[in-house]
Formats: C-alpha cells, sequence, structure tokens
C-alpha cells in the first residue's frame, strides 16, 4: 500500500438542526479552493468530496425526496403514454415491429439474426432502443404504449446518472438532486421520451453517464470507473447515429482538457481505450462490410448538398452554428418540428437562464486552474458541431448533447447564487427563480398533456393511425383490410412501402414468422385500385391533394369509385375544423 499522510474527510453540509438549509453555506466543488484542486500523494489523486456523511435522520429525508421526486417524474412519462402524443410515427412502427420480431424469431423484418444495424424505411435503425425493446415485446405484445415505454426508462435513467455526473461539479447534494430532477423533465428531452422514434433518450444516457464514469476513472485512478466508461461511451455510439458524432467530439474535449493528467494516468486511460474499442468491434466489422448504414442517411442530409461553393458552404455552417446559442431556439421558441418539440417552449427553462448565466461566470473563472471545468466548457462549445454539418436548423434532436452540458452550467451557478443566500439579493432571487420553476414546469406539462395533443396530430399521423386502430379491433376473421392510396399521404406501392408497411405490420399484428416468409399477406391487407372487394373495411380519404404548377397545394374531393357493397361506418377527421375526412365503410 502506497504511504502518505492521510486525507481528512470532507466536513458534513448538513447539521440535525437545519436539513433542507444548512446554517453554515455550503461550498459548491466548483469554486472551493480545497474540493476541486487535486492532492496530489505519492502519484495518486485524490478528488477530495464526501456526500454521504450525514446523520441517518438525514439520510432518510434525502432518499424520501429523492424517490418522491423520482415518483413524480415517473408520473409524468408513463401517465398515458399510448395515448399522448396522439397517433404514432411511422418510425415508431418500424422500431416497434423489429422489436417484436426479434422477440419472437430472433431475425429483424428481413430474417436477419439478431443484426447490428436494422434496415427499414430504405435507410437503417440503430441497434440499442430495438434490442431493450425486444424484452417488453416478448411479454406485452405489440402495443403503443409498450413501444414507448423504453424512452420514459431512459430518461430516468439519465436523470439518476446526471445525478452522480452533478457531484463532480457540485457539493451540495440537495442541488444535484434538483438537478437531475429539471433534466428529467427538461423540454429538450421530455417530448421524446414519450415516444418510440429513435435511440435519442439512451444515447443521453449513456453521455450522461459515459461522462461520470470518465472523469471518476481519471479522478480516482479507478480502474473500474475506467471499464464502465468505456462501455457507456461505446453504448452512446450504438444508441443512435448523431451520437457518434457527438461522442467523438466529447471525448476529443475530454482529451483537451485532461491532457497532462491523462498522461499521468495512462494506465486508466489505456484501458478505458481498450474497453472501448472492443465494445466497437462488432460496429466497425459492420460498417466495412456496409458502409452506406453510416454515410446513407447523411448524405441526403448534409449542410454542402445543393451548395454554390465552399464560401455558401461555411457561410452555411457558421449561421448554424450561431442558432445554437440563440437565446430564443434555447428559452423561447425551440425545435420548429413538433415530434420533437411542444412548439411553445424553449428547449430549457426559462427561470434556467440566471442560474446559467452564473455558472457561465464561475467556469470561466475557474476555466484555467480544473480540468473538469475546462472539459464541460469544451463541451459546451463544441455541442452544436454535429448538428452544424446538416441542412436543417434549431435541430434539437442533433444537438441533444446540449441537454447535459447546459445542465452542468446550471448547477454550477445554482450552487453559486445558494452559497450567497446570506446577501439578501441572491436569497429573494433563487426563492424567486424555484417558485417560477414550479409556476414554469406546471405550464409546460399543462400545455404537453392540454393542446399539444391536438396540435401534434398530423405530425405523429394521428387519422390513419386511428382509422388503423379502429379497422384492425372491427374486423371479423377472414376479412380483409383495404387502404386506398387517397388515405396515405406519401406515394406507396403494392407493398405499402417505404414508410407505411411498418404501421400496417404493427396494427395488424402480423406475426413475424409470416411477414419475414411472404411479406404483408394479401387476404389480409390489400391495396386498393379500383377493383371489386371482398369482405371486410376500407380506408379512403374524401378529398385528394396535389401540388400546382406553381408550387401550391391543392385539394380537390376525391372522385374514385366506391364499391356498391360499401356502407360508411365511421368517419376520422385529418384536420380539426376542416372537411377532411378518413373514411370506413364496411364492406359487405
Amino acid at each position: 500500500m502506497e504511504s502518505g499522510p492521510p486525507l481528512k474527510p470532507a466536513k458534513t453540509f448538513f447539521t440535525p438542526s437545519s436539513v433542507f438549509l444548512p446554517k453554515k453555506p455550503f461550498k459548491s466543488m466548483i469554486f472551493e479552493p480545497r474540493c476541486l484542486n487535486y492532492a496530489e500523494n505519492n502519484n495518486k489523486l485524490y478528488l477530495i468530496m464526501n456526500i454521504s456523511n450525514i446523520s441517518a435522520k438525514e439520510r432518510r429525508i434525502f432518499i424520501l425526496a429523492a424517490l418522491g421526486l423520482l415518483c413524480i417524474s415517473s408520473f409524468l412519462h408513463f401517465w398515458k403514454i399510448g395515448e399522448v402524443p396522439n397517433g404514432f410515427y411511422p418510425d415508431e412502427s418500424s422500431v416497434g415491429y423489429n422489436a417484436w420480431c426479434i422477440a419472437e424469431t430472433g431475425a429483424d423484418e428481413y430474417g436477419i439474426k439478431f443484426p447490428v444495424f436494422f434496415k427499414c424505411f430504405d435507410n437503417y435503425q440503430d441497434p440499442v432502443y430495438v434490442y431493450a425493446l425486444a424484452g417488453f415485446m416478448k411479454i406485452f405484445g405489440p402495443e403503443k404504449w409498450v413501444a414507448r415505454l423504453p424512452g420514459g426508462i431512459f430518461h430516468l435513467l439519465a436523470s439518476i446518472a446526471f445525478f452522480f455526473l452533478a457531484t463532480k461539479y457540485v457539493r451540495n447534494r440537495w442541488i444535484c438532486i434538483a438537478g437531475a430532477f429539471v433534466i428529467s423533465i427538461l423540454p429538450w428531452l421530455f417530448p421524446l421520451s414519450r415516444t418510440g422514434i429513435g435511440g435519442y433518450l439512451p444515447m443521453v444516457m449513456g453521455m450522461t453517464a459515459g461522462w461520470y464514469f470518465i472523469m471518476d476513472a481519471v479522478g480516482r485512478r479507478s480502474m473500474a470507473s475506467a471499464v464502465f466508461a468505456g462501455f457507456f461511451w461505446a453504448f452512446t455510439m450504438y444508441s443512435h447515429q448523431i451520437g457518434r458524432p457527438m461522442g467523438a467530439v466529447l471525448l476529443i474535449c475530454f482529451v483537451i482538457s485532461m491532457n497532462k493528467l491523462i498522461l499521468k494516468r495512462m494506465k486508466i486511460f489505456a484501458l478505458f481505450s481498450s474497453i472501448y474499442l472492443i465494445c466497437m468491434l462488432p460496429m466497425i466489422v459492420y460498417v466495412c462490410n456496409h458502409p452506406e448504414s453510416m454515410t446513407k442517411r447523411f448524405s441526403s442530409l448534409s449542410v454542402w448538398r445543393n451548395a454554390g461553393g465552399f464560401y455558401e458552404i461555411m457561410a452555411r455552417i457558421i449561421e448554424r452554428y450561431l442558432e445554437y446559442f440563440n437565446p430564443f431556439f434555447l428559452f423561447v421558441s425551440g425545435d420548429p418540428i413538433l415530434r420533437h418539440h411542444t412548439g411553445e417552449s424553449g428547449e430549457l427553462y426559462i427561470f434556467m437562464l440566471p442560474f446559467i448565466i452564473a455558472g457561465i461566470y464561475i467556469f470561466y473563472r475557474r476555466f484555467a486552474r480544473n480540468p473538469y471545468v475546462r472539459f464541460a466548457v469544451l463541451a459546451l462549445v463544441a455541442y452544436p458541431v454535429a448538428a452544424v454539418f446538416t441542412l436543417n436548423h434549431f435541430h434539437s434532436t442533433r444537438s441533444m448533447d446540449g441537454a447535459v452540458v447546459w445542465p452542468i452550467i446550471f448547477i454550477a451557478g445554482m450552487a453559486y447564487i445558494f452559497r450567497r443566500r446570506s446577501e439578501k439579493i441572491f436569497k429573494v432571487g433563487f426563492y424567486s427563480l424555484l417558485i417560477f420553476f414550479i409556476f414554469e414546469a406546471g405550464l409546460y406539462m399543462s400545455n404537453y398533456f392540454g393542446r399539444y395533443v391536438e396540435k401534434s396530430r398530423l405530425e405523429f399521423t394521428a387519422p390513419i393511425v386511428e382509422a388503423l386502430e379502429f379497422s384492425f379491433k372491427n374486423m371479423k376473421s377472414g376479412e380483409t383490410l383495404y387502404i386506398s392510396e387517397s388515405a396515405i399521404p406519401q406515394k406507396i406501392n403494392t407493398e405499402f412501402k417505404p414508410f407505411w408497411y411498418s404501421s400496417l405490420l404493427f396494427f395488424g399484428k402480423v406475426p413475424p414468422s409470416v411477414y419475414q416468409e411472404q411479406g404483408i399477406p394479401r387476404e389480409y391487407i390489400c391495396l386498393y385500385q379500383g377493383q371489386s372487394l371482398g369482405k371486410g373495411i376500407l380506408i379512403r380519404s374524401n378529398i385528394v391533394s396535389f401540388k400546382d404548377e406553381g408550387g401550391i397545394v391543392r385539394s380537390v374531393q376525391n372522385n374514385e369509385q366506391i364499391p356498391e357493397n360499401g356502407t360508411l361506418i365511421r368517419q376520422f377527421p385529418i384536420l380539426k375544423g376542416e372537411k377532411a375526412f378518413l373514411e370506413l365503410y364496411c364492406i359487405k
């Protein structure tokens, strides 16, 4: 065992007489010199912190508070998860059906056994969400709420991981848990966590856990943390395609910020790198054999697509980079795509702004001396990098690492203002902002479970989903579902590809073994093209839309022939207040 003077344990910051408001102001780790400056003892690095040195009573109160916040967050994530958002996006159907295929046959929809990536929509889905969902599909079968369940679970796990990450920057456990709760209902993440669209939330969970473990590995010379860090950074890469450039950029930021420290901890860093590369081997082999799995999606979205030259490309990149630091994007308007966002708030809560300003001030002061702070600052500067190389503006999912970086700065500022609460202006400001947060979060949730449900109907293809659910529920054995091209927003072929086949498979509960062998069974689901029909249900639209020569969308009455043996049984509105419906006919 290495010799050297023992380190004194850090003092507790809670007393029996004052649990929530300690009499002696705590000092946050980011600005108390003895807490985030490092003590060298025979070449071993110690991060001086102690978050467990509290009485049994105080520990019980803290645990109860943590469980209470977890229950609130869990309720918000899982209440009416199959109904809100209204509808079911084709990506959700694809992920859900492939997970059911894996659960039932061990192969994807194309019959490929346990693939690294899942081919669909002439593109590739990432594996983490699909495999995480497979177990639930095995137990409960293909249901909307089941397909969306892992998103909420991963979001809660990400918020728990954020609590531990926060302890690397802030010493007060109450502020750490407050930060974890805020990130669990953050507008940047919350809407997506209630959908089954891809692996965004697994990516955030992996990124947050990887950040914590890599800091812990280097800070404490922990071999176990180095192993976990390698696993979780690889997990980030597998979770979603945008996690690959994001993860690479963050790791580069880590190396730059910790350069001298890494040289002193080379064995730890080598272990981390080895585990990371071992975990990445299946992806590396797959990409070498199928390079289009990595590049196909990006090639259609790249910022240099249809660009006039180098200067236009650079102008686009700079414009997009600055957009992600625009206060209106962050605190007012957010992502304009309603699948990602409610459209009535920023990506962050407004109450966070003063704390973020204070956090930036603290990080500016500690940037030169503190490698942890340098890492966070570099991560902040680099967080839009993955997004700036794509055409879309203000795209929250391609800048989702910001949902981790901004809250780190937020809790640092929160700790700073709380430490100075002995000054009246800071005390009043701190508690006023907390009260405002309760009001703001309540307003956000009221909007999400209220106006957003109707507002996002078309974004989640609710009309056709409602028609499919009703039809499959009311069809009798031996009957066929006929679908007119007028009912589908995009062009389709006789197999309902490239997109809508997955929704038919999911809601029709077509057995995976059947689809893998013969495709969609025509006696069960069939495209209506004016032919005579047997018994079943026909779905059509009462209007058809087209673009005229000027590019303006026009709608006219659908003159498609209705079968003589068809009786109108139900209409589903396409747009509220419009005379546009999906019509369901019973064919006798």
